[in-house]
Parts: C-alpha cells; sequence; structure tokens
C-alpha cells in the first residue's frame, strides 16, 4: 500500500523514518505531498517544549508532561483487518531496523510483501488532551507571536501504532535472506515455509509504524 492509500484507508500517517524515541505530543510537518517530517525551522520537537519555551510550564511540569505520554499503555488496534499490508515499492522508504539490518546483504526489492501484524495503540487520554488544551488556550491569550510563529500550523502525535514485521518472499531467494539474517542481529520470531514463499515473522514492539496526527490550531481536548 502506497503512503496516500494508506493515509485515505486509515486516516493515519506511515511513519517512515526509524525512530523509536517518537512519543504522543511530538509535533509534525504535514507537506501536502509525501510524509510528515519530524523538523521544520522554528518547530519545536514536541508540543511541551513550546509551552516551556514560552514560560508557561516549568521544567517539572515539562518532565511531568513527558512522563505522563510515555506511560500511557498499549491495547490492541481495532482495525477491521488483522494487518496492514505496505507495498513492497515502500520498503526502501520505511527505514524499519528489520530492514536495515538485512540491507547489503540481500535485496529489498526482492521482497514480495510486507505487512504489520498483532497490531496495538498507544492513545492520547482524554485528561492529557484537556491540559494540552489548557495550554494552548493560555499560549494564544498570552504568547500569540509564539503560537502563530511556531505551532499554530504543526501538526501533534495524538495516537502511535506498533506491530510485529511479517517479510514474505519467494522461496527461491529464501536462502540469501536466511543468509542476511545470520549475519545480523535481528531475533526471528518465526520462519514459516509454504510451497511457493517463506513468511519471515520480527517483533518490535518499541518502533511504532503509523501515527494519528491532529492540527495544533483545531486540536480540542
Amino acid at each position: 500500500m502506497e503512503i496516500k492509500k494508506f493515509r485515505n484507508n486509515y486516516g493515519l500517517e506511515l511513519i517512515t523514518t526509524s525512530h523509536k524515541e517518537i512519543a504522543l505530543g511530538d509535533l509534525v510537518w504535514a507537506p501536502l505531498i509525501g510524509a510528515p517530517g519530524f523538523s521544520h525551522p522554528g518547530m519545536p520537537g514536541n508540543i511541551y517544549t513550546a509551552f516551556l519555551d514560552a514560560g508557561l510550564i516549568d521544567e517539572n511540569e515539562y518532565t511531568l508532561f513527558k512522563k505522563e505520554s510515555a506511560e500511557i499503555e498499549l491495547i490492541p488496534a481495532l482495525f477491521a483487518d488483522r494487518n496492514v499490508d505496505v507495498s513492497s515499492a515502500l520498503i526502501t522508504e520505511l527505514q524499519h531496523p528489520v530492514l536495515g539490518s538485512v540491507e547489503g546483504n540481500f535485496k529489498l526489492e526482492a521482497i514480495s510483501k510486507f505487512k504489520f501484524d498483532e497490531l496495538q495503540v498507544r492513545i492520547m487520554n482524554d485528561l492529557l488532551r484537556v491540559k494540552i488544551d489548557q495550554s494552548l488556550e493560555q499560549m494564544k491569550e498570552k504568547r500569540w507571536k509564539d503560537y502563530v510563529g511556531r505551532i499554530r500550523r504543526v501538526h501533534m502525535i495524538t495516537q502511535l501504532y506498533y506491530g510485529s514485521i511479517k517479510l514474505i518472499v519467494e522461496k527461491s531467494l529464501s536462502g540469501s535472506l536466511d543468509a542476511a539474517l545470520e549475519k545480523s542481529s535481528t531475533k526471528l520470531l518465526s520462519r514459516l515455509e509454504g510451497s511457493k514463499s517463506v513468511e519471515y515473522a520480527f517483533s518490535h514492539d518499541e518502533l511504532p509504524f503509523a501515527m494519528r496526527i491532529e492540527q495544533v490550531r483545531s486540536f480540542n481536548g
């Protein structure tokens, strides 16, 4: 599935940059075309940094905000399908550690299917949303220039999606992938061999593959 089709089907954004430190409350720049970016001139890394820089919260409150975001538990994601397929044409763009561990020893273009299974999600809870909304209202009232100049046009991550990774390759190419995996430190969960293809499953519950983002200017707690 391509990025645009993924967005239209799920209302989510694929995370094409391997980054396990991504957290709820992080800010992203969403261009009209292509994947969102995690950096942009003048844009803070997360909404809490924006509040801190504007003098609306202190270092202790900033730490509590970050801690509250990090401690939100993973729950099963309610997708209609049990897995999410990604177009093989996107594999080289995803920069996922599982893919990076075999790249160089195996041609990623040879992967016929790439999907995420056992889907879980971390969702910003109502209490945190209300706190952020209150601080945004204070920022609009007291630090309008900071609000307009730094965060009004950006998006905020409010949901993060995780899942185990499955690669499917033609049986004739499985020997090359087996050899590449032996040279990597990636832990293989399972290897299922069919008549025409082989499915490899890996676990990576620390790295989100997709996110839901909301415009800061229309955010409502």
